[in-house]
Parts: structure tokens; C-alpha cells; sequence
């Protein structure tokens, strides 16, 4: 019996662990694409404008930006503590710890590419960042292991005032975005594209990475149990 408890225990550790490789490749997607977005000068999502005007206004150079990030995600998860802490689990620090170290990666692997700067490229480095930053937001919601610091502190916004979490997601992008921009953030054709195309890639790529790579993992995990 012991036996079995231990393996079980296990299995479930392994199923766990496989979960947060998963997420962790969906934070290095979101981090490579605000790199790009970012180094494309193009704009960028609500939330990385709010990265860039940061860092923009505290005179540091494009490849700071993974420690701007880091530094604006821990506050918004203080903030977020101090209000309501049920919405910080370890699915927080899993986005937000290693997010700004991706970020880092990114820049240097779009230094690395060495693009010429000219609209086609800057164009083409949007669309890949776009791509990258909805694939890995997409990955991360289907794992549904916790929240981001800034859906966290959407999802209190819409307690407090007691509306729906698309009318909280609204105001807080608008904030994000009015206040990064007034810092210096990069708004620009990628701001609206991820306004009009975000939503409906990262549900896409949420129900697919659901559909092809979750379901194998509860079917085995069922498979074991039956055969215990």
C-alpha cells in the first residue's frame, strides 16, 4: 500500500514538474517577444509599453529592459499582496521570476540576428515578436498553474468595483498604456495589432496546447492510476 501511495506521490510530482517546463517555455515566448517588439521600436502590448516607459525614463539602455521588467512585476506583486493575497500563488513567481532574465535573452538574440534597420525588418521583427509573446501568453493560460502579476491585480480590480474581468482588463491595460506612453513607452502598429489579434491567437493557441499536449498528460496520469 505504501508502495503505491509512493508512486502515486511521484507520478503526481512528475505530472507537476512537467507542467512547470511548460510554463516555463511560455514565459520564454512572452520575454522573447516584448524583446522584439521592443527593439523593433514599433510599439508594443499594453503591459511592455509600461516595461519600456520605465525604462525609458530611467535613462537605461534597450538591453535593461529585462531588469525594468523584473523591477515593475515585483512591485505590481506587492501591490497586488497588500490587497488581496489569494490571487499570488506559485504560479506568479514561476511568470515573474524568470521573465526578465527571457527578456534579456531575447534582446540579445535580436542583437545577435542583426537586422538591418529598415521597416521591412522592423516589420517582420514585430510580427515574429507579436507571435512569440501571444504563443507564450497562450501556453501559459493552459497550464492554469496561477496568474501573472498584471491579470492578478485585474482580477482585484474587478472585485473592488465588482464588474466583469474583461471590463477590469480593459481599465488596467488603458492605465498600463497611458501611463508607459507618458513615460516614454513605444506605442505604434504592434500596440494595435495586439489589441485586435491577441485575444483570438492566445485562445487558439490555449485550447490547442489543451487539446494536443494536456490531455496526453491526464491520460497517462489516469492510465496509471487504473493500473494501480
Amino acid at each position: 500500500m505504501n508502495n503505491a501511495f509512493n508512486q502515486t506521490k511521484e507520478k503526481s510530482l512528475k505530472t507537476f514538474m512537467i507542467n512547470i517546463a511548460i510554463a516555463l517555455v511560455g514565459v520564454a515566448f512572452v520575454g522573447f517577444g516584448i524583446a522584439f517588439n521592443s527593439a523593433a521600436m514599433l510599439g508594443n502590448d499594453a503591459v511592455a509599453i509600461l516595461y519600456d516607459g520605465v525604462r525609458n525614463i530611467c535613462g537605461l539602455p534597450m538591453d535593461s529592459l529585462g531588469v525594468v521588467t523584473n523591477v515593475v512585476n515585483y512591485g505590481i506583486i506587492v501591490i497586488a499582496f497588500l490587497l488581496n493575497r489569494r490571487y499570488i500563488n506559485i504560479g506568479t513567481f514561476i511568470y515573474t521570476i524568470p521573465m526578465g532574465t527571457f527578456v534579456g535573452i531575447g534582446s540579445k538574440i535580436y542583437e545577435a540576428l542583426n537586422f538591418p534597420l529598415i521597416l521591412e525588418f522592423k516589420i517582420l521583427s514585430s510580427v515574429v515578436g507579436c507571435l512569440m509573446l501571444f504563443i507564450g501568453l497562450g501556453i501559459f493560460i493552459a497550464i492554469d498553474i496561477g496568474l501573472d502579476p498584471f491579470t492578478a491585480l485585474a482580477m482585484i480590480l474587478k472585485d473592488k468595483i465588482n464588474s466583469q474581468y474583461k471590463t477590469a482588463k480593459i481599465i488596467c491595460d488603458l492605465s498600463s498604456l497611458a501611463i508607459g506612453f507618458t513615460l516614454g513607452g513605444k506605442a505604434g502598429v504592434v500596440t494595435v495589432m495586439a489589441a485586435l489579434f491577441g485575444g483570438p491567437i492566445i485562445q487558439f493557441v490555449s485550447e490547442a496546447v489543451k487539446k494536443s499536449i494536456l490531455i496526453h498528460i491526464k491520460v497517462q496520469k489516469q492510465h496509471f492510476e487504473y493500473k494501480k
